[in-house]
């Protein structure tokens, strides 16, 4: 739902570093979260257990802002009295400007839309790379921990460092898409790069630190692919077509959050090394970045991203 209200408010050429704005939220969220989970995690007040609170404090954040969004923000900038006239009239210009450009292309239904091949190799492309993310998110202080021989709460202050470099590398992946154009190239190669440094950890008899290392290069990756994946559906679909779209694509990206975090369990039940766990995601990462290299596109052009 967010992806589609971004395109109410942001023209394309400037829709990877929007969402990099958002999705920054989540790595940076997951590293401040993972020292506050840590002492969370040692509290009993009131005669209830850590985790308790963990899940009070940590949920409440969520239900306040989400009640504040729905008073403050609105659908559309005309409607937003917060900019001025000039704004919202420049905003509304831009956008009406990127729908009739896409209207004249031809337009798309919905049911057109959901036969078309670049949106099912977007929807198994996420699928596939989110097998591997969802799980790496889930497993990661349970992967630290069996690597470094720490306590749970090291594990988890370990895990911050993944997601501090998952923060530079779902901005830096946003601002380069948008002024090279090539969105579809730095999501692959973003997917393959963590594929590659997952891969590296995995290698036997190295230190902890070195793995460490390895990691924290795959947080950089694995952050830096969202931003340019989601301008695709974006980019050629009218509004109520890539609203569809997108809404299908997530489809898949939530089944692959069940199916790989499952799938790891299964594996660690089984006795899988922790070696072979991080070739088993590897291997997802990689695959979706293939089958996303297949997406055709048509390159905006770099100027036009350069001038907004």
């Amino acid at each position: 739902g967010i992806i589609v209200y971004f395109t109410h408010w942001f023209p394309y050429a400037v829709r990877a570093r929007a969402m990099s704005g958002l999705i920054v939220a989540v790595p940076f969220s997951l590293a401040l979260g993972a020292p506050i989970s840590a002492v969370l995690l040692n509290v009993t007040w009131f005669n209830m257990k850590g985790w308790q609170w963990l899940f009070i404090l940590e949920g409440l954040p969520a239900v306040l802002l989400g009640a504040l969004t729905l008073i403050f923000m609105t659908d559309r900038p005309r409607q937003a009295t917060w900019l001025t006239r000039e704004e919202r009239d420049h905003l509304e210009g831009e956008l009406a400007a990127e729908a009739r450009a896409k209207d004249s292309a031809g337009k798309v239904t919905i049911w057109e839309a959901l036969r078309m091949r670049d949106v099912w190799l977007l929807a198994l492309g996420i699928f596939a790379t989110n097998t591997g993310g969802y799980a790496l998110g889930f497993w990661m202080p349970t992967t630290v921990r069996s690597l470094s021989g720490g306590s749970d709460q090291a594990a988890l202050l370990y895990s911050g460092l993944y997601y501090v470099c998952g923060i530079v590398g779902v901005t830096c992946s946003g601002w380069s898409s948008d002024r090279t154009g090539h969105h579809k190239w730095h999501s692959a190669g973003a997917m393959v790069f963590a594929a590659a440094m997952l891969a590296m950890s995995s290698i036997p008899g190295q230190s902890f630190p070195l793995v460490m290392m390895w990691l924290c290069f795959t947080g950089l990756a694995a952050y830096a692919w969202p931003p340019p994946f989601w301008a695709l559906p974006t980019i050629s679909l009218t509004a109520s077509a890539a609203a569809v779209s997108i809404g299908f694509i997530n489809i898949f990206a939530n089944i692959a959050g069940y199916f790989g975090n499952h799938l790891m369990g299964w594996m660690r039940h089984n006795g899988a090394t922790d070696r072979q766990c991080l070739l088993f995601l590897a291997g997802w990462y990689c695959l979706g970045g293939i089958i996303v290299s297949l997406v055709r596109t048509r390159r905006k052009s770099a100027a036009l991203a350069a001038s907004v």
